[in-house]
């Protein structure tokens, strides 16, 4: 056997650790970022990615306490979901346009452990502690609530049963807490969901009548949630930006929208020209800005979600005595190909020959989009455009142009890479090939989804518009900057992407809500594709994100909404272009494996040619 020969040249030193294995601290201290400000940025994204936590310190650089290692503030909520949930979300909006008062300052809540510090080096056990916390042999079939209505407080109180195993639950949480240096408090008082406080007499009688149309019955699910917020938050207004604002002057403070400010109270109403004096929660950055260019918010709008806990789903199960665990997001590294963190595949897809073919006639093939920018090339877009704004292909598998629009919109809705579109179009040949017939088409606002949509309509040789949908947008819990700013219909045209600017979205762009759970994100994707389902004929075409492949079909074929767990499971088995379909059969919908091969392709590094001189 020949012998190897000596290698000159090296990437890998005895004592370098593999990717896979360092934490996303030790990989952002390799790329220089010092260790105090790597450790906030994770605490202040709630640990959910690599890629959050760069993007919060690039963001961040010229915040002036980036420094300051002043601990963030932490509350433990119990939540509900479900009925209860959608019928509290009508209400706060209902009783917010007759006039604002205190209860909407946050989301309907009960408060099981109230504010207590966490320092940033702390802030991951504080959100761990939460997976082990266990049940007691007294967990209540459901929690009980009863409606107290006075001239100055509205609220649904916990009966005294289900109050004492809710405390008990904090009291347990608060005392591992404690076990790791992290003193807390749990709530001693009644435990109830504020449903209004602080408002006129004359609202008593309508706000009244509309706490008695209420119905705590029905689906109803809790969650235990931890949140954080940014010290310098506290006692002072949120208002969401709405519109736009480039600074004039050295004091402004530039708007973007689905920013939030920090406000003080006085400001809002002392000043008289309209403009008053905020904190960017993206930048931290403090200055002058127009008040009418936002919009006032809840204060829990602009908090940090580090993890969440099922605990009762209409009906307790109280397994083995564990309370289910938390959704935890798998840490994202910048060379992942995944969109977020839940995307999932059927875990039980079949093989060719598996399932009878289904005798109805309609079809719907999902698909997730391709190779994107950002994902393949980290922070690109300084690397990419000139200081006039000009683009300029770095490298082969940039894309050859890129639509014309605000440099800054790319940040949240990035393009394919110049790979992506070549894979979309050999899965339209693919499909072509095969002969997959297609009636209407429809893509997720995500630049990305679109470019992919029209280079498989490309290779399958079809001029079908593209009906751009809302709805089809991902779980938008990882958007923690807010919806991206997409391109408009007038906008893609020009750009020459065949889009049908007749199309009514089902789903409004601005009917998205800004924050949801898993479970709700699979509510709104079923309501969405049976709706699609009913307002259009034929076979349906749609590339969407990598949670969307479950989303849109789980409930469509009979089955359950995955619990957490499984859904951040089977996350990094979605790839770039992975396709499932769905057939119409006699006794419902079923799954089928695409009618074509998977595109299957590998990591690239980028060559240094020096290491050959």
């Amino acid at each position: 056997m020949a012998t190897l020969p000596p290698r000159k040249f090296s990437n890998f030193a005895p004592t370098d650790i593999a990717k896979e294995h360092l934490t996303p601290l030790q990989i952002l201290l390799q790329l220089g970022f010092p260790e105090h400000r790597a450790t906030k940025a994770l605490a202040a994204t709630g640990h959910r990615s690599l890629q959050l936590a760069s993007d919060w310190l690039l963001a961040h650089v010229t915040d002036p306490t980036l420094d300051e290692k002043e601990p963030r503030e932490y509350v433990l909520y119990l939540c509900p979901t479900g009925q209860l949930h959608e019928q509290l979300q009508k209400f706060w909006f209902k009783s917010r346009e007759l006039e604002w008062n205190g209860a909407h300052n946050f989301m309907p809540h009960i408060t099981l452990v109230p504010p207590f510090k966490v320092t940033d080096e702390l802030s991951k056990q504080a959100a761990d502690i939460l997976e082990t916390l266990t049940a007691k042999d007294d967990c209540p079939d459901a929690i009980e609530l009863e409606t107290y209505v006075s001239p100055n407080f509205m609220g649904l109180f916990v009966k005294d049963e289900q109050a004492k195993w809710l405390k008990s639950l904090a009291a347990q949480y608060v005392g591992k807490l404690l076990d790791v240096g992290i003193t807390a408090e749990p709530n001693t008082k009644s435990l109830h969901l504020t449903l209004a406080y602080q408002f006129s007499d004359s609202l008593f009688e309508p706000l009244s009548t509309m706490v008695e149309k209420l119905t705590t019955t029905g689906v109803v699910g809790w969650e235990l949630r931890l949140y954080s917020k940014d010290p310098r938050s506290c006692d002072l207004h949120v208002h969401k930006v709405m519109h736009a604002h480039v600074p004039r002057n050295h004091d402004e403070l530039e708007l973007r929208p689905g920013d939030y400010i920090y406000v003080p109270e006085e400001a809002c109403a002392s000043t008289i020209d309209g403009w008053v004096e905020g904190v960017s929660w993206l930048t931290g950055l403090t200055g002058y800005f127009p008040l009418n260019h936002t919009k006032r918010t809840a204060e829990s709008d602009a908090w940090t979600l580090h993890s969440t806990v099922q605990i009762l789903d209409n009906k307790v199960e109280c397994r083995d005595n564990i309370i289910p665990k938390a959704r935890k997001p798998p840490v994202i590294l910048f060379d992942d190909s995944i969109d977020a963190p839940d995307g999932v595949a059927e875990d039980s897809e079949p093989l060719e020959g598996e399932v009878a073919a289904a005798t109805g006639s309609r079809e719907i093939l999902i698909c997730r989009h391709g190779e994107r920018v950002d994902f393949t090339f980290g922070t690109w877009i300084p690397y990419c455009f000139e200081a006039d704004g000009c683009y300029v292909r770095r490298d082969l598998n940039m894309p050859i142009k890129i639509p014309p629009r605000n440099i800054k919109d790319f940040q949240d809705d990035c393009p394919l890479t110049a790979l992506g579109e070549l894979q979309a179009s050999l899965i339209g040949e693919a499909m072509k090939e095969s002969n997959v017939r297609i009636d209407v088409a429809f893509a997720s606002p995500s630049l990305r989804c679109i470019q992919t949509l029209s280079q498989i309509l490309k290779g399958f040789e079809s001029d079908l518009s593209i009906k751009v949908e809302p709805g089809l947008m991902e779980w938008v819990a990882w958007y923690q900057n807010g919806l991206p700013t997409w391109m408009t219909s007038e906008e893609l045209s020009k750009a020459g992407f065949n889009v049908d600017s007749s199309y009514k979205p089902i789903v409004k762009a601005d009917e998205l809500p800004l924050r949801e759970s898993a479970a709700q994100y699979y509510a709104r994707s079923y309501a969405l594709i049976k709706s699609i389902i009913e307002n259009t004929k034929g076979n349906i075409l749609i590339v969407a994100h990598a949670i969307s492949l479950a989303a849109c079909t789980r409930q469509l074929i009979g089955g359950q909404v995955p619990q957490i767990p499984e859904v951040t499971r089977l996350v990094q088995q979605v790839p770039y272009l992975a396709c499932l379909m769905v057939k119409e059969g006699p006794n419902g919908w079923v799954l089928l494996p695409p009618p074509f091969p998977p595109i299957t392709h590998s990591s690239n590094k980028r060559f240094d040619w020096k290491i050959l001189t």
